[in-house]
């Protein structure tokens, strides 16, 4: 194959395959060829450096490796001058003037973009298109369907217009029928809230000053309602000199199901996604992670999850069975709701807050010591969706009747056959201890009629 066809399914996976094949055969250098397979996805490569000389010694191998293959990196971003200043000399269409880079390639299509600023080094959202809005089911699903978040970040702003989107759908309302005045009033203010976005920035980096971090910390919250669900994870670093930085990781959300479920139930389903979101971040960060926190405000969910999984019903069993394989009991701690961050983002009213600080931020007190961290509440035994034990009692009858003085002669042996005299009685009596549950009164009746 000399040429690479564009739109078809394997495509991607042929770019991917052939430039991790270059890496193998052309460089001997073990950290460009995990660079290479690790920090590229198709023709795009991501990478960061604690230092300026090891940025560039990896830009500088993983650029002549791929140049040896025909694979010319250009147009390289960075928020360092000085790296842009050594690549640029040998780059084509080098961007260091750039000011904003968008993160999705159609970004001018999207309602809701995700914007890097180098020169700051900070994310920032971008809002488009809202002033042409079309008040109807399609027009609004249109908009909600454009919005372009992968991290989460505004989960708390998206999350409403998702619920009120499904309310739409059960008012009976055909795809191009104008909405109620009242619904309209409600998503021009979330719009409106959608626009106060563009005055976010958002800082990329998590872990600054690297070299001064001495213990670096997951966070993980989840918290319910009756109508969404939501999980957020955070990191804390702790550095040499008693100073504490919390950053947003990634968060995510999901509407409640439509059946009714109850509220400890849509809890443990935070925690599950909690659980699952941890390990994700945790796979993907390169810096280790010294402790784990997860934190919920159910009494009832952490109770489930310090017990023993098998002992409730189905639906809580199977949750609670996985996020015992994820983590650890002891890692499960109580915060209280008012301070719980991923509350945020399970409700549809819209305040005037917008976003608080500790969305971004975590908790006031994971800027504290842990002495200052809400105390952790006893142990229970929840009764709540127990499994129910089925108890099976057998009781064993034994005969009064003497079987070993039971004689039949030769003689007898015609009336036995017809089941006469005696011998009907002797019968039935053994019918109905050898096989009392089995055999049923009609069907020693045909026998003996048969006989």
């Amino acid at each position: 194959m000399k040429r690479l066809p564009f739109g078809a399914t394997c495509s991607p996976f042929i770019a991917i395959s052939t430039i991790r094949r270059i890496a193998t055969d052309i460089s001997s250098d073990p950290r460009v060829i995990d660079a290479i397979n690790t920090k590229m996805y198709v023709d795009d490569y991501l990478s960061s450096a604690t230092s300026l000389e090891e940025a560039i010694k990896e830009a500088v191998g993983v650029k002549e490796t791929l140049a040896k293959g025909d694979m010319h990196l250009q147009r390289w971003i960075s928020n360092s001058a000085s790296f842009l200043k050594i690549l640029a000399s040998t780059s084509v269409g080098s961007s260091g003037d750039l000011t904003e880079l968008p993160l999705s390639r159609d970004d001018s299509e999207k309602v809701l973009g995700v914007y890097w600023n180098p020169k700051m080094d900070t994310l920032k959202f971008r809002v488009n298109a809202t002033d042409d809005i079309d008040f109807t089911p399609v027009g609004i699903a249109s908009k909600v369907a454009s919005l372009f978040d992968p991290q989460g970040m505004a989960a708390p702003v998206i999350v409403k217009a998702k619920i009120k989107l499904r309310e739409l759908g059960t008012k009976g309302l055909q795809w191009n029928d104008p909405v109620s005045s009242e619904d309209r009033d409600w998503w021009e203010a979330w719009f409106d809230a959608l626009r106060q976005l563009n005055d976010l920035n958002i800082p990329r980096c998590l872990f600054p000053e690297e070299e001064n971090i001495i213990r670096t910390e997951l966070h993980a919250f989840g918290d319910a309602s009756e109508e969404a669900y939501a999980a957020v994870i955070y990191i804390r670093n702790v550095y040499s000199d008693g100073r504490t930085i919390v950053r947003q990781v990634r968060a995510v959300t999901k509407l409640a199901p439509k059946r009714t479920i109850s509220v400890p139930k849509l809890e443990l389903n935070a925690a599950l996604q909690a659980a699952r979101l941890a390990r994700s971040v945790e796979g993907a960060v390169t810096r280790i992670i010294h402790r784990r926190y997860f934190w919920t405000d159910s009494s009832t969910v952490r109770n489930w999850i310090r017990a023993t999984a098998s002992k409730y019903q189905m639906f809580v069993s199977h949750r609670v069975g996985e996020i015992q394989t994820l983590t650890q009991p002891e890692e499960w701690r109580f915060v209280p709701g008012k301070t719980n961050p991923s509350d945020i983002a399970t409700r549809s009213a819209i305040g005037e807050e917008g976003l608080p600080p500790r969305w971004w931020n975590g908790p006031n007190f994971l800027h504290e010591t842990e002495e200052n961290w809400p105390a952790d509440l006893p142990w229970m035994a929840v009764v709540e969706e127990i499994r129910p034990v089925r108890s099976h009692q057998v009781a064993a009858t034994t005969s009064t009747f003497d079987w070993e003085n039971v004689k039949v002669s030769v003689e007898d042996i015609p009336a036995l056959v017809r089941l006469e005299g005696v011998f009907y009685e002797l019968v039935k009596r053994c019918q109905s201890e050898a096989f009392s549950e089995e055999t049923s009164p009609e069907e020693r009746k045909m026998a003996s009629t048969h006989i």
